[in-house]
């Protein structure tokens, strides 16, 4: 079953080819239209979703690796399809969204601090990770994930990641094991690690990080969960532009994926569980030697859970 889940909507301010010394302030980009997020319930449940008021702002910290205590699944990914399915048909499957704010950051990488290294062309040298954390109090099953933007004015430089858990949703370019160039040459023997079920672990230290791997600006595929970049349809499915380009991004996210990175994440939850764990939702940017890396305009987006209660 393939659902469909609109990741991010916006337009990218112009950047000429070649790099800015360093980004200008906001003030200098399109006001954002304000829009609210609308769009069909992931298992046809036509009832508004519950919404956080506030929105919630992003962290950005050194590194989480090794932070996150993932806990073992309680249920089968498979156990939670039936279940959700079985919530839509009773009319006890529940939405709530959520609107997340990541401020713009218009310095430069932290180069040669926490564990980033000097600068270097056409290498990942640097990276800066933003999370926030997503409540999920009062929901015993996940049964899906909307990513949702705002029409809005974005930039960034020189690519961007956004993950779940420490799994990999989307990401501007693909930095895994099975990662292929235009050619479809295989290009990292040590990126990220993939799991059986095609799932990508975002690590930055090595082994299997993304810290000093080669950068092929615009030679790489995208990344986006569950999608295959051979399928006729990727594109479509699969919008992301590539760095310092106007364009849209949108996401198509099959359930069945959702669910197997839900299990792994440690979001397959029960009733028995008094406090829910963290799903923790990372967007990351990296830099290889410019002033104008790991950077981006304010972005907000909102987060629509599908959930049993």
């Amino acid at each position: 079953m393939r659902l469909t889940a609109t990741l991010f909507s916006m337009l990218l301010a112009t950047v000429s080819a070649c790099k800015p010394a360093s980004f200008k302030s906001v003030d200098d980009a399109a006001e954002a239209i304000p829009e609210t997020a609308v769009s069909d319930d992931a298992l046809g449940d036509t009832t508004a979703p519950s919404i956080v008021d506030e929105p919630i702002e992003s962290v950005e910290v050194v590194t989480v690796e090794g932070k996150l205590q993932i806990p073992a699944p309680v249920s089968t990914d498979e156990e939670v399809k039936v279940a959700c399915a079985d919530a839509k048909k009773n009319g006890t499957l529940k939405s709530k969204a959520i609107p997340l704010f990541f401020p713009a950051k218009t310095t430069t990488c932290e180069f040669e601090k926490n564990n980033n290294l000097s600068r270097k062309n056409e290498v990942l040298r640097a990276r800066r990770e933003e999370f926030v954390d997503l409540p999920l109090q009062g929901m015993t099953r996940l049964c899906n994930m909307k990513f949702d933007a705002p029409q809005q004015v974005m930039r960034f430089d020189d690519e961007i990641m956004i993950t779940l858990n420490s799994l990999v949703v989307a990401s501007s370019q693909d930095y895994s094991t099975r990662s292929k160039n235009l050619n479809d040459q295989l290009v990292y023997a040590n990126g990220l690690g993939v799991d059986a079920n095609g799932l990508v672990s975002y690590k930055w230290l090595p082994p299997n990080g993304m810290q000093n791997l080669e950068y092929f600006n615009g030679k790489l595929y995208k990344y986006c969960l569950g999608l295959d970049p051979k399928q006729a349809d990727f594109d479509q499915l699969c919008q992301i532009p590539k760095t310092s380009t106007n364009g849209d991004m949108k996401l198509t996210l099959p359930q069945d994926a959702f669910l197997k990175l839900a299990a792994k994440a440690g979001l397959v939850l029960d009733k028995q569980i008094a406090t829910p764990p963290k799903a923790q939702l990372g967007f990351i940017t990296t830099g290889d030697n410019d002033d104008s890396d790991c950077q981006h305009l304010d972005f907000r987006m909102t987060v629509t859970i599908d959930y049993i209660p």
